[in-house]
């Protein structure tokens, strides 16, 4: 791709805005770099040789949706280089893990894998082959396996015999990597393969490991014959021979979430680049939209006040009160006012302005523990202390270190808050700073964001229970019912499971949260809200809240 001057000029001051704080990793595919922006992040930022770069996977790959793929927050273009910078997942990667741990038992190295496939099946419904599954690009999270580092995914192209470039990780990458023939989803279904040996054995299916491996894998003692039969079979020689698609991996470990991926209508042409959003912050371009609507009727009502009446010359003082609202506006809710400006009469006779509403949020307890890679888990319960409800309630948390100077600052937005309401929500936070101290604060909500009688969806949880596994999860599992539904404008219909933790004085800990689809009103379904390394807990709540 030809850069020109100010192409180049503009990727420039891109680029050293970013502070690297180490080389993650190097060779032909490309470098990649641990980096922080403005003391915010880190962030992974990988530099691709042009004449390597897929764009239209990173393009695509907004498209995805899936949890369990890396999120792009931004793309340029070098001289010679491609540059993507995506959000950094905190963890081990699963080398890491397993010279850490050992091998891994049958039933979490099956539940690792089919983890595995929800991520490569939502690659392979668009199209795209990732080519590079191995340990050191998988990360073992809080919220379990992420699979990373797309910089050799290509897509699939029909009438192709043979892939242009020879490239993967030896041991884990198919034999069609060789140069014996095109990449499909079949050579991502031989690699799953040998992670899945991989995770049983506790040995690299490589030179000099090969012989070791194929030993240990034969073992009855290290590997039962049926998972034996799925490693074999996923990682047979000839593509022909092995499962068809990770949905048949999948369903072969025994997990039934991925189905057969449905290809996009033109895999070759994917869309222009956005950004793929955040699950939890859908909330900020809401707030964003509302802030412009209540922009326009402001202007509108200025218009209204300057122009009106057919362009006949008001004989009213200069300080006359402002236009009413149009018919059928929001004059309650204070939006046709604009900014924080008390609400129009709706009273066509000139009547006396509504009280503007006012919210008083409060943050009722708190608690939080700090990971050894520093990053925070918390928890807090947020108070709607008013009588109208508020949509998009927000606060802030930030750390600071002994000093008291901020290490980290970040807001958490959630959906909506009635009346005297207290909701939970538990997550992480943080950018690898180890914090000291730990505030959490509620940020004053704008007349845009009340809502009078505004009701979210309820939900009620049954027969929860705890356990930890091998692998050092702790899940926490039980069944939601929606016992009445919301208003359908309020927002998307998910449901977000929060546990929170506490200790033997009943003082929260931290939380985590996960999501599930909501089920329709007097049904239910089952949910599993997963924390890696939880802290020492007494008890737990569960709490849900529409999402």
């Amino acid at each position: 791709m030809d850069v020109n001057d100010r192409q180049v000029i503009h990727a420039l001051g891109i680029d050293d805005a970013y502070t690297v704080d180490r080389v993650l990793a190097s060779g032909p595919g490309g470098v990649t770099e641990l980096v922080s922006l403005d003391g915010s992040g880190p962030f992974i930022r990988k530099r691709i040789p042009s004449k390597l770069a897929r764009r239209g996977v990173w393009a695509m790959l907004a498209e995805c949706g899936c949890a369990r793929l890396p999120r792009v927050v931004a793309t340029y273009e070098m001289p010679d280089e491609f540059v993507v910078v995506c959000d950094f997942v905190p963890g081990e990667n699963l080398e890491e893990f397993v010279a850490g741990h050992g091998r891994v038992g049958e039933k979490d190295a099956c539940t690792i894998v089919a983890q595995l496939c929800e991520a490569v099946a939502a690659l392979h419904a668009h199209g795209i082959i990732h080519r590079d599954i191995s340990p050191s690009n998988i990360v073992m999270a809080a919220d379990g396996v992420h699979l990373i580092d797309l910089g050799i995914a290509r897509f699939r192209t029909e009438g192709v015999t043979h892939d242009t470039t020879q490239l993967g990780t030896r041991g884990f990458a198919s034999p069609e990597q060789c140069g014996y023939a095109q990449t499909d989803a079949r050579s991502d279904v031989y690699s799953l393969g040998r992670v899945l040996g991989y995770l049983l054995t506790g040995v690299r299916p490589e030179t000099p490991d090969t012989a070791e491996y194929e030993r240990a894998l034969a073992d009855e003692s290290v590997v039962g014959a049926g998972v034996r039969e799925v490693v074999r079979r996923a990682s047979a020689l000839e593509p022909s021979a092995r499962y068809q698609s990770v949905a048949e991996l999948a369903r072969a470990l025994g997990s039934e979430k991925v189905v057969e991926a449905e290809a996009v209508a033109d895999p070759m042409a994917p869309p222009a680049f956005e950004l793929a959003p955040r699950r939890r912050n859908w909330v900020k371009v809401l707030l964003a939209v509302m802030a412009v609507v209540a922009f326009v009727a402001a202007v509108g009502i200025i218009l209204a006040v300057t122009f009106g009446r057919g362009g006949e010359k008001s004989d009213g003082p200069a300080d006359a009160p402002a236009a009413e609202a149009p018919a059928g506006g929001e004059g309650a809710d204070g939006e046709g006012a604009g900014g924080d400006a008390p609400a129009a009469s709706d009273d066509p006779a000139g009547g006396e302005a509504p009280e503007e509403l006012t919210a008083d949020l409060e943050i009722v307890e708190s608690g939080w523990v700090a990971s050894d890679q520093g990053y925070v888990h918390y928890a807090v319960g947020l108070r709607n202390n008013s009588d109208v409800a508020v949509s998009s309630p927000s606060f802030t948390i930030t750390g600071r270190d002994a000093s008291g100077r901020v290490v980290f600052s970040e807001e958490q937005a959630l959906l909506v808050l009635e009346p005297g309401e207290t909701v939970y929500w538990g997550s992480q936070a943080g950018n690898g700073t180890k914090p000291a101290t730990v505030d959490f604060a509620p940020i004053k909500p704008q007349s845009y964001q009340l809502k009078e009688g505004a009701k979210a969806s309820r939900f009620s949880v049954s027969g929860t229970n705890a356990t930890t596994d091998s692998i050092g999860n702790t899940n926490f599992t039980g069944d939601l019912t929606t016992v009445s539904s919301g208003d359908p404008q309020i927002g998307p219909q998910e449901v977000a499971v929060v546990v929170v933790l506490r200790d033997e004085t009943g003082a929260i800990l931290c939380g985590t949260v996960s999501f599930v689809s909501t089920p329709a009103e007097g049904e239910s379904t089952s949910f599993e809200v997963s924390m890696f390394g939880a802290p020492d807990f007494a008890s737990y709540d569960v709490c849900a809240m529409q999402w």
